[in-house]
């Protein structure tokens, strides 16, 4: 178990290197950050002029669900590479006692099997962002003649937060097999 304290990633857990990669997983991070920021202007802007003018603003409720699914995925890249993605490594701190490489090998599948699914999830997916793209008017979220959304956007910023984290875990995966902290 490592400290959530400790500001490094736990000894093969995430990293994966100082490679192009890190700067696109921190700017990902950082987008995600900052409209965590501008969705909570928005909702205090919609509490106040619903308090003071009785005149709510139309499809905060909707642009919120929105922007948590975006959010979420655009930050999973970078929740992985710091160590921070939950998982139980009870039978990894005993093996890791006992031989470190086969510790290694282990978070080495554990990152490949985390590439291959979230792979086939995007493989999957994409189809659905593609048909999105195409037919905007069939595919929005909240009620027409009030406030509606394209879902297209969201279904882009959810491809590339799997893209990256696809990515995240093959290079987490590189530097276990390197035997190099990530």
């Amino acid at each position: 178990m490592t400290d959530v304290n400790d500001a490094t990633p736990a000894h093969g857990q995430g990293g994966g290197g100082d490679g192009p990669l890190g700067p696109v997983v921190a700017g990902l991070n950082a987008l995600g950050s900052v409209w965590i920021i501008a969705i909570m202007l928005l909702i205090c802007a919609d509490i106040t002029m619903r308090t003071l003018f009785n005149a709510p603003i139309a499809g905060v409720a909707e642009m919120v669900a929105f922007s948590i699914v975006g959010i979420v995925f655009l930050q999973l890249a970078h929740t992985l590479r710091s160590g921070a993605l939950t998982r139980s490594d009870l039978l990894l701190t005993l093996v890791a006692k006992r031989s470190e490489g086969a510790a290694r090998v282990m978070r080495a599948v554990f990152n490949l099997t985390g590439a291959a699914l979230l792979a086939l999830t995007f493989w999957y997916f994409f189809p659905v962002l593609a048909k999105a793209w195409t037919h905007p008017e069939r595919n929005f979220m909240g009620n027409p003649g009030f406030f509606v959304i394209p879902t297209w956007p969201l279904y882009g910023l959810m491809a590339i937060g799997m893209a990256a984290t696809v990515l995240q875990y093959l290079a987490s995966a590189w530097a276990n097999l390197k035997g190099r902290r990530p």
